[in-house]
């Protein structure tokens, strides 16, 4: 059994106990909120955040299509269901006038018992139903953006990761030409020619641009579509930027200096055509 809360905007009081009186009839536990006009009624639920609106259509001070549309127009309230009632209004052309500003049922006076409950609950169900689905999408969106965090996380460690080897063997490389400066031993030669090879060695950010096109699926065709003639450079400067990676961490992986880093991100921004308030991450974000 539910326990819904259902606001009754009505400025006749008969009405209002006939309503009331038919709520309590139905299987579900209904809270009853009570306004008089369509004003008080904007102010309840924006206070209450009902799971149902019985509104009224003509009342003193504020009609109710006024309200509904007033009540559609704030953030809090926006989603609430409401249930035009009216005993004068009922052509077609009204039906559409009340559907047009928000509503989404409408009953006419005299109210018919078994088709008012049915109604409410029709309402409520698919209000619920509307609720769970939008929960389930925000939870599903949380999951992939938490996912999305640590594949990016996972993807600036493997090119850091990259950074510190190829560093190492840079520097092992010096020291071996500085220890064995004159040396011509086939060895040595040999020991050079391969440390050598190492500065020309394209497989670490090969194995890094396949894991980041795994995650973001199409990225390197969108930037080259969107923006022909970036320098291999640029392109890796944006897709380290797409992951989140800091600029301290992109100096290192492209071996320049914050300065140098400021120019890049100043060159990215001309081809890109961004004005001064853009940001840079954000566009990027968006490829």
């Amino acid at each position: 059994m539910n326990n819904y809360k259902i606001l009754i905007v009505n400025d006749q009081e008969v009405d209002y106990q006939i309503i009331s009186s038919y709520l309590n009839l139905g299987l579900d536990q209904y809270s009853i909120l009570k306004a008089k006009n369509g004003k008080i009624a904007c102010k309840v639920a924006e206070d209450e955040l009902p799971d149902l609106i019985i509104m009224d259509w003509d009342m003193p001070v504020m009609n109710g299509i006024e309200a509904i549309k007033a009540i559609k127009r704030m953030k809090a309230t926006k989603d609430i269901p409401i249930i035009m009632l009216t005993a004068v209004n009922k052509s077609s052309e009204n039906l559409q006038t009340a559907f047009n500003a928000g509503a989404l049922d409408f009953v006419r006076h005299p109210i018919d018992k078994i088709e008012f409950l049915a109604r409410v609950k029709s309402v409520l169900l698919i209000n619920n139903y509307y609720r769970q689905k939008v929960e389930a999408e925000q939870k599903a969106k949380v999951l992939l953006e938490e996912n999305l965090k640590h594949k990016n996380h996972e993807l600036t460690l493997l090119a850091l990761n990259s950074t510190y080897k190829m560093n190492l063997l840079v520097k092992l490389k010096n020291e071996v030409q500085n220890i064995f400066r004159n040396g011509d031993c086939p060895e040595i030669k040999s020991l050079r020619s391969m440390l050598t090879t190492f500065d020309e060695d394209e497989s670490d950010w090969e194995v890094f641009k396949n894991q980041f096109e795994v995650i973001h699926s199409g990225f390197f065709i969108r930037l080259e579509e969107m923006h022909t003639g970036l320098t291999a450079n640029e392109k890796r400067f944006c897709a380290y930027i797409r992951i989140g990676m800091s600029s301290t961490d992109i100096a290192k992986l492209l071996n320049i200096s914050m300065e140098g880093i400021k120019k890049s991100r100043y060159r990215l921004r001309k081809k890109f055509r961004l004005a001064t308030p853009d940001n840079l991450e954000n566009y990027i974000a968006q490829v």
